[in-house]
């Protein structure tokens, strides 16, 4: 190789590896970027709803006021009965989200207690934490128990990992439906359906609105069409 070619060499690798530098620098800005971000938008959405509750009576009096100033007195007392109703559905689903999150954080410590798996108890207290976001919550807290515990077994981590897989499907598909549903007032079978939904339209966001709000309307709907059945006189036998 002459002194050319290896002039050429040492430049296509210099600037191969400056390339290369410079995508992982610009990744590692974007990740810290957001980080930061998300922390600053977190802490900001506390102090946000801080100020909501501290003036919560008189938020809602100032509500009410606007309501039965612009819109017609049957429709406001409609409106003011959905808002109600929402806000019970809201707070039977965080109700439901906790009994589940418990569950849950139980049986991942107890699982792995029964197999030998390392941190039990901090990664039982994570998934438990991580469970308040539908379904995929498991899975967040089962990667960061993987990566405790691979430091110290990997064995048991690959255990740990099908371990979590096992119980993420349980959950998912027999636990959270029916705790959730039961707080909430919807069926089990409309819980899977609204959660795939929402996961399709508006990701974790999605899944974690739309099971309230669909609350909401199910409840409406069922007492439209049992109101609809009385008016109309239908014998109970005929539809129940």
């Amino acid at each position: 190789m002459s002194i050319f070619d290896k002039i050429k060499h040492y430049k296509a690798l210099k600037n191969g590896l400056m390339n290369i530098s410079k995508g992982v620098l610009d990744v590692t800005i974007n990740q810290v970027s957001g980080l930061v971000s998300g922390i600053v938008n977190f802490f900001i959405a506390i102090v946000f709803a801080v100020y909501i509750l501290a003036n919560k009576e008189g938020l809602k009096v100032q509500a009410k006021e606007f309501i039965y100033a612009r819109i017609p007195e049957e429709r406001a007392d409609y409106i003011l009965k959905v808002s109600r109703l929402a806000r019970d559905s809201f707070r039977s689903f965080l109700t439901g989200q906790a009994k589940e999150a418990v569950i849950l954080g139980v049986l991942c410590t107890l699982g792995m207690l029964i197999l030998g798996i390392p941190y039990a108890g901090p990664v039982g207290a994570l998934t438990a934490l991580t469970a308040f976001i539908p379904i995929v919550g498991a899975f967040i807290g089962g990667f960061v128990g993987a990566v405790l515990i691979v430091a110290i077994d990997p064995i048991k981590a690959l255990i740990f990992i099908i371990f979590i897989i096992v119980l993420q499907q349980i959950e998912g598909n027999l636990i959270y439906p029916r705790v959730v549903g039961k707080s909430i007032g919807l069926p089990p079978i409309w819980v899977i359906f609204v959660i795939t939904l929402g996961s399709k339209l508006m990701g974790i966001v999605g899944m974690i609105l739309f099971i309230p709000l669909s609350s909401v309307i199910y409840t409406l709907l069922r007492k439209s069409v049992y109101k609809r059945i009385q008016n109309r006189k239908i014998p109970n036998d005929k539809w129940l």
